[in-house]
């Protein structure tokens, strides 16, 4: 990893955080790109760009911030998120915020960064999704719906781009102690156990380091998957039982 370009989205704290101590350890060139800068790196190797992951033009200074610094991309975290709760009633406000981070970004990233991954014959993008992607978040339908979508535009980007030389993986962990995650312990997706971000991005680590497309820090989210593809209909009934559960212990 030393001396690899790595841009991360997202980097204000939790994931985006862990992952640019991470390669500043590593002796990557770091660049974090995300609306603040809540802490500040004392390293050489750090650079911060404010930017707007849900505007493409944002999207396009950043790529061309970082090709006058150092004229290639390694590797590209694409990993700026929020969680906004609620159900059919959701705002329209709450549904394109939702769809712009969690989706349009990025299609915004992709037409910037694939060109520049074929030129190169090799390159990393991963997209921060979640395991609510592959099953549910039964507290918020505008962050369910999108996460899908995230895995969706991952798994469509993989098929159609597998003999350029670059690689493309998905993360889908449950719960992550993070800001977005704070006062939500007993929330179904922590049922599992919540993660520390620096444990998440080991995981991310090995799953790059064997070139995994789907990457799950828990392991129990294989399982869920199983069972539902299994029977839809029977995981449909159990979650809404889950729900129900839940609500009554509140």
């Amino acid at each position: 990893m030393r001396n690899s370009v790595v841009v991360i989205t997202g980097g204000s704290g939790g994931i985006g955080q862990a992952l640019i101590k991470k390669y500043l350890q590593e002796r990557c060139f770091v660049i974090s790109a995300d609306l603040e800068k809540t802490i500040d790196f004392d390293d050489k190797n750090f650079s911060f760009l404010k930017c707007n992951v849900e505007c493409e033009n944002s999207i396009n200074n950043l790529f061309e911030f970082v090709l006058k610094k150092y004229s290639r991309i390694d590797y590209f975290f694409s990993n700026a998120g929020i969680l906004s709760l609620g159900d059919e009633h959701s705002s329209n406000f709450d549904w394109e915020k939702n769809w712009k981070l969690h989706l349009m970004s990025h299609v915004f990233v992709s037409r910037k960064l694939l060109p520049i991954f074929k030129k190169q014959k090799f390159g990393y993008f991963l997209i921060t999704a979640s395991a609510a992607g592959l099953l549910t978040h039964i507290d918020s339908i505008t962050y369910s719906v999108t996460k899908h979508s995230a895995i969706a535009f991952a798994e469509w980007i993989a098929i159609n781009n597998i003999d350029y030389g670059f690689n493309v993986s998905v993360i889908c962990p449950q719960a992550v102690k993070t800001n977005m995650t704070k006062g939500r312990e007993k929330d179904v997706a922590a049922l599992d156990g919540m993660l520390e971000p620096d444990f998440l991005v080991e995981k991310i680590q090995e799953g790059i380091d064997e070139k995994q497309f789907l990457i799950l820090p828990h392991s129990e989210v294989q399982n869920y998957i199983q069972k539902k593809s299994s029977n839809y209909d029977r995981w449909i009934s159990g979650m809404a039982r889950l729900k129900q559960k839940i609500e009554n212990n509140k």
